[in-house]
């Protein structure tokens, strides 16, 4: 079946081919007629025009015979062709019944105008594009187009602003939290002895302590890491005393090698590197009266010279 359908699309397009070349060919007979005519209007009609009329005359009625003829062999080329099934005429699946079609299908409700009143609080959007709480003064402008003036509670500002600029406060998302309550007395069911059946029971009374108790803990200060003052003195006395039992035995050096001397000509770092130690200058105040009077007892050496 496959293979007489292959054949036959094959000789149906041959067939076409063949008459689209008697198309062409008839074409061009009929513009060199329309030719050969214009010029013999213009000049006269010749004997050689008689005869080239002629012969452009039967081949054109020679084209269109054989043009006559291959058309119902087409014709009947086609018919044998085995007809496609015929398409639904409907979709293949309602597109109301999808979910993301029906959405996009939704048309979307206009969004409600909102009226503010004076004295009303919203969100007015300040000079940086950020909205802020605030409050309406009052209402100028028409009734179309209202203009608003708005004090921010936050930074005690005022700004005149126009519709696009003021919205509602926004809805609050996060879940309050519930008050405790008393669980609902539950209905006794009945079962086997061995089997206990029925809702868990909550204390009210254990929870509300439970709570007071987590907000305690949490307003109670952090306990401090840092020992006090006699832990600190007990540790350090403990080490002492390990440090006089290593020297004793011969465990530990009392001088480290590089503990610096208080002596004048000792250096710093342990024996035999860096520089020795320097005096320490002490820090006194600049005398100016002492200045002033070496001054006077120069200017009176001057004067006697």
């Amino acid at each position: 079946m496959a293979d007489n359908t292959k054949h036959l699309k094959n000789a149906i397009n041959a067939k076409r081919q063949e008459i689209a070349q008697e198309e062409a060919q008839r074409a061009e007979w009929a513009d060199s007629l329309t030719e050969i005519e214009k010029l013999s209007e213009l000049q006269g009609e010749s004997e050689d025009m008689k005869a080239m009329r002629v012969e452009m005359l039967e081949s054109i009625a020679a084209h269109d015979a054989r043009l006559k003829k291959l058309r119902p062999e087409l014709a009947a080329l086609e018919a044998e062709l085995p007809q496609a099934p015929a398409e639904p005429a409907g979709p293949k699946f309602d597109p109301e019944k999808h979910p993301l079609l029906r959405k996009a299908m939704e048309k979307a409700e206009p969004e409600k105008v909102v009226v503010f009143n004076i004295g009303d609080i919203c969100e007015a959007q300040w000079t940086d594009r950020s909205w802020y709480k605030a409050k309406i003064q009052s209402i100028l402008g028409s009734v179309s187009a209202p203009k608003y003036l708005v004090r921010f509670i936050e930074y005690d500002d005022t700004l005149t602003v126009d519709r696009s600029a003021v919205r509602p406060l926004p809805t609050k998302r996060k879940r309050e939290a519930e008050p405790a309550s008393a669980p609902a007395p539950s209905t006794p069911v009945t079962s086997t002895p061995h089997v206990i059946s029925g809702p868990a029971s909550m204390n009210p009374n254990a929870h509300a302590a439970k709570n007071a108790g987590a907000a305690d803990d949490g307003e109670a200060k952090k306990a401090s890491r840092v020992p006090n003052k006699g832990t600190l003195k007990k540790r350090q006395s403990a080490w002492n005393d390990f440090q006089n039992k290593a020297t004793k035995k011969g465990i530990a050096k009392k001088e480290s090698m590089f503990r610096t001397s208080t002596a004048a000509g000792s250096r710093v770092g342990f024996t035999g590197s860096g520089k020795g130690m320097t005096e320490t200058h002490k820090r006194t105040r600049y005398d100016h009266k002492g200045e002033v009077e070496q001054d006077d007892e120069y200017a009176v050496d001057r004067k006697r010279m």
